[in-house]
């Protein structure tokens, strides 16, 4: 599984790493919530694990930018423990939350309880000429056959609504409509993305249909 840690004290985020680590997980490490963002942006995260008391971007706002692109588990590490605060932080999307200073075996056991959620979720699968694609819906995790696909999040969106429709030729107008429903992006975009979803999986994968749009191939539960 991989975790996410945003903790800007270095012997805490060290600290965390480690056991992590030991536990058998990815440990990604960020110092500030620019840099957390730019690798959950390029990285595949199951879950995230932040500090909210950071220099630059707070964790308050760092928690509502993520909630914002992705479903991805969050456990927020704060000092705060009125009920208000508590309340707030759910709001705004945190999904659990560890007072300050904890015990870095509730950490372990919270992450433990998740991933054997993760490892029951439902899938969208595939066979496709690329090989078996399967969409983890819960935690927006790709697998080709066995090998991690690392996709932001309108990347995600894009091949889920693909998935769905598999076999199915859908317009550049169908997909920003369902993937990039707020965005002011022209229709054209959806090319680019497309190059990438192809660079990143597979070229097969995702056929052009000249004059109407894109196809993408395979079969449900084959």
């Amino acid at each position: 599984m991989n975790v996410l840690i945003l903790e800007d004290e270095k012997r805490i985020n060290e600290m965390i790493t480690h056991y992590i680590s030991q536990e058998g997980h990815e440990a990604l490490s960020a110092f500030n919530a620019e840099e957390a963002l730019e690798l959950f942006q390029t990285q595949a995260v199951d879950v995230i694990v932040s500090d909210l008391m950071l220099e630059g971007m707070q964790g308050e706002a760092f928690v509502e930018e993520i909630r914002h692109a992705s479903d991805v588990h969050i456990i927020v590490l704060t000092a705060k423990t009125t009920l208000d605060a508590k309340l707030e932080l759910l709001k705004k999307g945190a999904d659990d939350y560890i007072y300050k200073p904890f015990s870095i075996d509730e950490l372990l056991l919270k992450l433990k309880n998740i991933e054997s959620r993760i490892n029951a979720e439902r899938t969208l699968s595939l066979e496709t000429p690329a090989g078996r694609l399967t969409l983890k819906e819960k935690t927006n995790r790709v697998f080709l056959d066995d090998a991690r696909i690392p996709l932001n999040s309108t990347e995600y969106r894009i091949l889920r609504y693909m998935a769905r429709h598999a076999e199915q030729v859908l317009l550049r107008e169908q997909i920003l409509t369902a993937c990039l429903e707020e965005s002011d992006a022209f229709d054209r975009i959806i090319d680019a993305y497309v190059k990438k979803l192809r660079k990143k999986t597979a070229p097969e994968l995702i056929e052009t249909v000249y004059g109407a749009g894109y196809r993408l191939r395979g079969d449900k539960d084959a």
